[in-house]
């Protein structure tokens, strides 16, 4: 069997049959490692209380295809047996650097200790309850050596549970594409992703960004340098009980987008209100269903703005911006409220730039109105 046959194996098991996948692996890690000499990786990991998923997430780094691996783990003072196990993975596999913070830190700021650690040209992210692809690294340092202009890939990922089946999830491979998508989400995966050293040393991570650091680096990658993701499923995003996600923390990062679309509007030499930021977040970043005629019009009227603004700025890709918030928001808010909107009104967002139907359709939209016809 050929080792990429093998690799797909593993992988298509691990998610249901994640002990037969791993001795699986173990028992084949010779047959599927990589001969070529490439450079080393560092793989920068934080984890807090992982026991039940902490030696099968490291098993899958240090068993890699790709062999030259360097991993770094920092830890927050833990209460159950992560750091046992971790000690116990680094007699086995001497690439291991443990780094133990004395006083709980912080996801952020172990990420940023961690990267003190990083000497390498590249570095990759993964988190420790979650899986990947036997071949994920070797993949995507294939793809990074032969595109220099890429500062980071990443990957498709699935994500999985004990209890249920897995769901894909894919991203934009056009990277204007993936620059546009900051106005409604984080666009890749940031723990699937292999950044180049230089790039994610020059930004690091802000510990104010509390629940989205991930999205403001990207923003700030994408602001200066072009990303990809490679059209594969490499990384198996685990979900269980003891992720931190609740009221609280969603309300906190909620407040931490609001700032970083405010750091977005900058770059378009926008300076919104704090009412404009709000509707951006409900019904942009939250996808809240737009509730009524008058919040769809204020909505458009701040898309246009930001769409005129972006038109001197060419932050995004303009003829791409329209098409993505055509498809992505403008067809369904209009097919909800195009029969409340007045002539006036109608003509109002028939002449958005987001507006992108034809001039056929826009026409007998507009005499469908004018003989008081449900459009």
């Amino acid at each position: 069997m050929k080792r990429e046959q093998l690799s797909d194996e593993i992988f298509e098991l691990l998610p249901n049959s994640e002990l037969k996948a791993m001795a699986l692996w173990e028992d084949n890690y010779e047959t599927l490692k990589s001969l070529e000499n490439m450079p080393i990786l560092d793989v920068l990991t934080c984890v807090y209380n992982a026991e039940s998923y902490i030696e099968n997430a490291i098993k899958t780094i240090v068993l890699q295809s790709y062999s030259n691996i360097h991993l770094v783990i920092v830890t927050d003072p833990c209460t159950d047996r992560t750091i046992e196990i971790i000690k116990q993975m680094m007699e086995r596999f001497p690439n291991i650097t443990l780094i133990e913070n004395e006083h709980h830190a912080g996801s952020i700021a172990c990420f940023n200790i961690g990267l003190e650690y990083c000497k390498s040209d590249f570095i990759a992210r993964m988190d420790l309850d979650d899986l990947i692809h036997p071949m994920r690294f070797e993949k995507q340092m294939n793809y990074l050596l032969k595109h220099s202009e890429i500062a980071a890939i990443s990957s498709f990922m699935r994500i999985f549970n004990e209890n249920g089946p897995t769901k894909d999830v894919s991203y934009r491979e056009d990277f204007d594409i993936q620059k546009i998508t900051l106005l409604f989400f984080s666009p890749l995966s940031h723990a699937a992703t292999i950044f180049r050293g230089e790039v994610l040393r020059k930004f690091e991570y802000d510990v104010k960004m509390k629940y989205a650091e991930d999205y403001d680096l990207w923003l700030k990658v994408m602001s200066e340098y072009k990303t990809a993701v490679l059209p594969e499923y490499l990384y198996l995003y685990r979900t269980h009980i003891n992720q931190s996600t609740n009221e609280k923390n969603k309300l906190i990062a909620i407040e931490t987008w609001k700032v970083i679309m405010q750091r977005l509007f900058t770059k378009l030499r926008l300076v919104p209100t704090e009412d404009q930021t709000d509707l951006h977040v409900n019904y942009n970043l939250l996808r809240t269903p737009i509730p009524n005629k008058t919040t769809f019009l204020n909505w458009l009227k701040w898309m246009n703005t930001v769409y005129k603004f972006n038109s001197d700025t060419r932050f995004f890709e303009p003829s791409k911006l329209k098409e993505f918030v055509f498809i992505y928001t403008f067809v369904d808010a209009f097919d909800q409220f195009k029969n409340e909107l007045t002539s006036t009104e109608l003509n109002t967002v028939l002449g958005s730039p987001y507006c992108n139907f034809s001039r056929k359709k826009t026409l007998y939209y507009k005499i469908k109105k004018t003989l008081g016809l449900n459009i």
